[in-house]
């Protein structure tokens, strides 16, 4: 973006058959809104002079802060505008140089810095935001396994105490009704044991998964082996003993 046309063809012309690079330009700070806020692929660096009739480069730099977009941007300045190049950085640009001391190599120079500091920026905040993903799940996931290791010895208590007072209570029980009715209770205690033996299976099942799982390795196969034992311990026999 610059107000000199003949500077602005010179240098986009330079840049596009010297340094093959694809150059948008702009002659005023609006026409620079507009480009940026139409090009829906957006562009790798924007580069921009501060002295502009209207709206400054400045006030370009600051509507891009303001906005939140995250195309890297320098500024071209004046000797002696140093107050604008500090500015310029505090508004998020990557870097400053004076105008009138760039020739095209050493402009190419920047554009490339500022791209490659800009791609360093994006790759560590990516790096960062990994590395504290994976320390939350860590946290989660730790927290989920010291749940399940103090549900799991309730659930084995609760199985096995039930499967104790079945067996002990149900001579009891058969001595004292007719023998249709010991049938029947037999019967009923060989579903309950069923069911026991089915919530058993289905426990194991889901801690066998969550290992899988917690040692990021879901590997299909594994998976498939324990459906099967699942669902073959479902379809077995009531068993005396639980977990």
């Amino acid at each position: 973006m610059d107000d000199e046309e003949s500077y602005v063809k010179i240098v986009a012309l330079g840049l596009s058959e010297e340094e093959d690079f694809d150059v948008v330009t702009a002659t005023s700070g609006q026409e620079a809104i507009q480009l940026i806020e139409s090009n829906k692929s957006g562009f790798d660096v924007i580069v921009l002079d501060y002295r502009m009739p209207g709206l400054s480069g400045l006030d370009v730099l600051r509507w891009i802060h303001d906005s939140k977009i995250e195309t890297p941007s320098f500024m071209l300045t004046a000797a002696g505008s140093e107050f604008v190049a500090v500015e310029a950085m505090k508004l998020g640009a990557y870097d400053y140089c004076r105008k009138e001391d760039t020739d095209l190599p050493h402009l190419a120079n920047l554009i490339r810095a500022t791209h490659e500091r800009h791609m360093f920026r994006v790759t560590t905040a990516i790096e960062e935001q990994r590395t504290l993903e994976i320390l939350l799940d860590k946290e989660a996931t730790d927290k989920a396994q010291d749940a399940v290791n103090s549900i799991t010895p309730a659930l084995n208590s609760a199985f096995a105490n039930i499967s104790a007072d079945l067996e002990a209570t149900s001579d009891t029980w058969y001595s004292d009704l007719p023998v249709e009715m010991q049938r029947e209770l037999k019967l009923l205690f060989q579903d309950l044991k069923m069911e026991f033996s089915r919530i058993e299976a289905a426990v194991r099942a889901l801690l066998a998964l969550y290992v899988v799982l917690y040692a990021r390795h879901p590997g299909a196969t594994e998976i498939d082996r324990i459906r099967k034992e699942f669902e073959g311990k479902e379809r077995s026999e009531p068993v005396n003993s639980l977990l």
